[in-house]
């Protein structure tokens, strides 16, 4: 017997161990197992993807030896953007061995691949070496987060699962508020790197304890009994399956955009305001800020969803996602303390929203493409976004010549960052659009 095949199965709990009233009814130790896992896997996840928007900053400084926006804003685009373009084929690819292979299997291999190049940035001595380990880096970042939020959907009991999902996002969110803990106390970017890496290879002794979801199990043999095989990407893309796609990876996408334009600039724009002054920590305290915030965020997502439904969730906290933008990117031409709180609201809401996603997702795939169908709205966006944020560098560049900080909002005082970061923060609107002609799934069951 294996350690995958070891663990009590997850849709029959253990007697004895089953919680059997309201919200907690049917989970049992191995339920809380599952999520505890998944759980410390998201960690890693948002603190390894989030390292390098805190020390961005010092580590492009370092390795091209330059302090000047016009260097490192550009540089910080491609960096990035490589890191987004691996998240994108990382969801995609993991999604398929997922469904392929196993939900359990896919975890595992994402994880020792992230670990694995975390740790390597660390050691780079070019910019072109500390892209090439973000690419990789966002290849398994990308494969993990489709492995737990579907894995989790899968094993969940059906009367908590959106309260369950919300939680387990509260992890991505955890690990953004140590990333910026670490900038805190360790100001060498290469440590930063180094201790990003450490943890994630602990999770891989949990996962060891876990078996396939029955749903999976169950629904790869009914696959093995068909007389006539149907490709897995031409069963993805079946006409029931469309609506989903489209609406899961517009209304993605739109947050996506708005949040790596936006929100992952926050450190390099409140350099910018600060200028030679602060004490060095104001960075990764604002990090701190809206990493706390949003898991406050998170957990409410499932709330809001069973209270009010999926898309009224998306669509509300995606609002808010745009008003917080412009409140702090808008209103603040210099630094104080007001930043942590504005930055704080603005994550908050971009937990709910991004926690209403990772509900809503796998509520719209039937079992043998849950992973892949999930996988291609998390990251179909993702594409869209590596090309905007590619050209975040430039548009600074056009901001500070056209000075448009005055032409668009009557104030030339603005940083060009935040300016930037505004403009991107439109994009809001298409998760807007694409939750109101979406298909609500509140209440009902997962598709078979």
């Amino acid at each position: 017997m294996t350690a995958f095949e070891a663990a009590p199965g997850p849709g029959t709990p253990e007697p004895g161990n089953s919680m059997k009233s309201g919200l907690l009814e049917g989970i049992g130790k191995y339920h809380l197992l599952v999520f505890f896992g998944c759980w410390l896997g998201g960690i890693f996840d948002g603190m390894d993807s989030t390292l390098m928007s805190v020390v961005m900053p010092d580590a492009i400084k370092a390795l091209v030896g330059s302090s000047d926006k016009a260097v490192i804003g550009p540089i910080a685009s491609y960096v990035t953007s490589l890191f987004l373009i691996g998240w994108m084929l990382g969801g995609v690819i993991f999604g398929i061995v997922g469904d392929k292979l196993g939900r359990v299997r896919s975890m595992v291999f994402s994880i020792l691949l992230y670990a694995i190049f975390t740790g390597l940035a660390g050691l780079a001595h070019s910019w072109h070496q500390l892209a090439a380990c973000r690419f990789l880096t966002g290849l398994g970042i990308g494969g993990e987060l489709v492995s737990i939020s579907t894995f989790l959907a899968e094993v969940w009991p059906s009367r908590s699962r959106a309260l369950a999902i919300g939680v387990l996002i509260t992890s991505y969110q955890a690990g953004v508020f140590i990333a910026g803990s670490i900038n805190t106390l360790f100001h060498d970017w290469r440590t930063a790197f180094w201790i990003g890496a450490l943890p994630a290879l602990l999770v891989i002794f949990l996962r060891m304890a876990m078996r396939e979801s029955d749903r999976w199990m169950e629904a790869r043999e009914k696959r093995m009994k068909q007389t006539q095989e149907v490709s897995h990407m031409k069963e993805l893309f079946q006409s029931r399956n469309l609506r989903g796609l489209l609406v899961g990876g517009l209304a993605f996408g739109g947050l996506l955009i708005g949040y790596w334009a936006s929100l992952s600039w926050i450190p390099l724009w409140i350099q910018d305001l600060l200028q030679t002054t602060g004490t060095g920590n104001e960075r990764g305290i604002a990090t701190m800020y809206q990493g706390v915030a949003a898991m406050v965020g998170c957990s409410m997502a499932g709330v809001f969803s069973d209270w009010i439904g999926r898309r009224p969730t998306i669509i509300l906290s995606s609002l808010g996602c745009f008003a917080a933008s412009a409140l702090l990117f808008l209103t603040n031409t210099s630094f104080s303390p007001l930043i942590y709180w504005e930055c704080a609201l603005l994550g908050y809401f971009i937990g709910v929203i991004q926690s209403a996603m990772y509900i809503y997702l796998p509520e719209l795939f039937p079992t043998l493409v849950r992973a892949s169908g999930t996988g291609f709205c998390l990251n179909v966006g993702r594409f869209v976004t590596a090309v905007a944020v590619f050209y975040v560098g430039d548009l600074i560049k056009l901001i500070v010549k056209n000075d448009l900080g005055q032409a668009l909002f009557g104030n030339p005082q603005l940083s060009a960052y935040g300016v930037a970061a505004f403009l991107f923060s439109i994009a809001y609107a298409a998760s807007v659009g694409a939750a109101v002609f979406g298909e609500e799934t509140k209440g009902r069951p997962l598709l078979d």
